[in-house]
């Protein structure tokens, strides 16, 4: 499964609401991750960098997301041994740098 999913549901009155999910393995890293704000509340709206570094001193940078409601974030597919950075911004301001391999 290559995609995040996310449903809601409302149970009626004495319903017992079952479900699997069953992702197939893929040997794939990923990482996610969750932005909270003052107080410990989720960030969402924060925008979410992964860069690779490099030997020219300015990362690379190989994707970009925003955090959800729940102020959480997720990149991957990522390439085994290979050494990453996570920026997270929010209003201009960065908030959290995050180095982050694989290995």
């Amino acid at each position: 499964m290559n995609t995040y999913s996310k449903f809601y549901f409302r149970p009626g009155r004495g319903e017992q609401v079952q479900t699997t999910i069953r992702p197939e393995p893929t040997g794939a890293a990923a990482i996610c991750g969750r932005v909270l704000g003052g107080g410990g509340r989720p960030l969402p709206g924060a925008m979410a960098l992964l860069q690779r570094p490099r030997e020219e001193g300015v990362p690379e940078t190989v994707a970009s997301c925003v955090t959800d409601d729940d102020g959480q974030f997720l990149f991957g597919p990522l390439e085994p041994e290979q050494l990453y950075l996570v920026k997270i911004f929010h209003n201009n301001t960065k908030l959290r740098e995050l180095e982050v391999s694989t290995e």
